[in-house]
């Protein structure tokens, strides 16, 4: 089991850079997830490490290998890919033993390592089936196993729980948490869920435009991000965003002013007065009170314990906010919102956080 190390990574495609001088570590033993969304370039950098895509520049190295220029087969990693790509007419063993076929591994190494990865995904009772006999989830798993029984030394998982329903999803989720902690193999998991990067990720990865936003434990980039696209694309429902201007100091931080109303946030930095900022605020920290920006109640997504309330600013802007343990309805109704100003953060109108 080895960590993998990009240096300067750039894929070019004629004139058109997809991956732009990309830097990253993932440590041996650790899950790291590439986020972002489509077309950010998180699929081409795993298909750069498995080797399948080309390297313009740079250096990719597997377990302290250079493997920029190795073919494929050679680089010790192994792919899941979106689409489960069995092989119908072959039992699960069958599928999960081909790769070990064409290695020309014996009949008993090979079914030692099936009945181990079996073992492993709880799929023991079904090594005789066809794939056209399982759930969407076993298959998967089947995919998974093939990629255990060759023993690689990184995983690589191209966004694989995306042709699964909502709750096979959440089920895989944990399947692939306990297969990490089970087998404590590297892993790259490319998704453009950030729920699936925060519930399975040591490190987390956000991508656009094939340039690095920020990386770090999934936390760190929740509470501390360094950019207001990482800030907005981290968290489910997403921070909502108000603009305005720097009307005053405070004794810590600043007085910012929009048509919606002033709120104050913390801040070490002093912009002039004047000064265009955006101010953020993560639903959980909005909450009703007597002052604050008003707001009317449009609907709310009722979830049991909490419920998201969607609301309309006087500009038309959504806003939401998150309510707990209350039963009563809000809608249509006109309320304000406020919110702790240690809990609001502020970025520069070009997106940069400001501290």
């Amino acid at each position: 089991m080895s960590g993998v190390v990009l240096r300067n990574v750039r894929k070019s495609f004629g004139a058109v850079d997809i991956i732009k001088d990309v830097s990253l570590t993932v440590q041996k033993g650790e899950f790291g997830v590439f986020v972002g969304p489509s077309g950010c370039g998180k699929s081409t950098l795993l298909r750069m490490i498995a080797g399948l895509e080309d390297t313009t520049s740079g250096m990719i190295e597997i377990g302290g290998r250079d493997v920029t220029a190795v073919e494929p087969s050679r680089r010790g990693v192994a792919m899941v890919f979106q689409s489960y790509a069995l092989y119908p007419h072959l039992s699960v063993a069958e599928n999960m033993a081909f790769s070990l076929r064409l290695a020309k591994k014996s009949r008993a190494e090979r079914e030692e390592k099936v009945r181990e990865a079996a073992r492993i995904l709880q799929l023991t009772d079904h090594l005789e089936k066809r794939p056209a006999q399982l759930s969407g989830g076993q298959r998967q798993r089947v995919a998974i196993g093939r990629a255990i029984v060759r023993e690689p030394e990184v995983f690589l998982f191209d966004e694989p729980l995306s042709n699964l329903d909502a709750e096979l999803r959440v089920q895989m989720r944990l399947e692939l948490s306990r297969l990490h902690n089970q087998i404590g193999a590297t892993m790259i998991y490319v998704t453009h869920d950030q729920v699936e990067a925060m519930t399975l990720a040591d490190d987390i990865f956000v991508l656009k435009g094939g340039v690095v936003q920020q990386s770090g434990a999934p936390l760190r980039l929740y509470d501390d991000p360094d950019n207001r696209f990482v800030a907005g694309f981290i968290g489910s429902p997403s921070m909502n965003f108000l603009s305005g201007t720097v009307t005053g100091h405070s004794a810590q931080g600043i007085v910012v002013a929009s048509e919606e109303g002033a709120l104050e946030a913390h801040l070490t930095e002093r912009p002039a007065l004047g000064t265009t900022v955006i101010l953020g605020v993560r639903p959980e920290h909005l909450a009703p009170a007597e002052s604050g920006i008003p707001v009317t109640v449009e609907m709310a997504e009722e979830l049991g314990g909490n419920a998201y309330v969607h609301c309309r600013l006087n500009s038309g802007a959504d806003i939401v906010f998150e309510r707990r343990g209350l039963r009563d309805r809000l809608d249509g109704q006109r309320v304000r919102l406020s919110a702790d100003p240690s809990q609001i953060y502020c970025f520069a109108p070009e997106g940069l956080r400001l501290r």
